[in-house]
């Protein structure tokens, strides 16, 4: 199953859990995990480094504004809805950055 794919299985349940205010209770608890690991190994596999480990520090190919801030603040939330909806946005906006990065060096 590709990234897109497992993201988007992972959206409609967490989706679907939000509809009923349940993301932040413990229904959600392994799905938020699950896509926050997912949004971690899809980070680490376009930029073909192996750890976050000083993020600052690394040349990163795909590198969003303000990342160790953003991925602390996620850390932090992971089981909120606001930490869910920062991930989502994180994702997306690495999905389009790898794009733009594609063609831009695939010459």
């Amino acid at each position: 199953m590709t990234y897109k794919a497992q993201f988007l299985s992972l959206e409609n349940e967490l989706d679907r859990l939000a509809k009923t205010r349940q993301v932040g209770k413990a229904p959600s608890f392994k799905l938020l995990d699950e896509y926050y690991a997912l949004l971690i190994a899809y980070l680490k596999e376009i930029n073909e480094i192996s750890t976050l480990a000083d993020l600052n520090q690394q040349h990163l190919k795909i590198h969003p504004f303000n990342l160790a801030e953003r991925l602390s603040y996620i850390q932090e939330r992971k089981h909120h809805y606001m930490g869910y909806q920062q991930m989502k946005t994180l994702k997306n906006e690495l999905i389009k950055m790898h794009a733009a990065y594609r063609v831009r060096y695939s010459k």
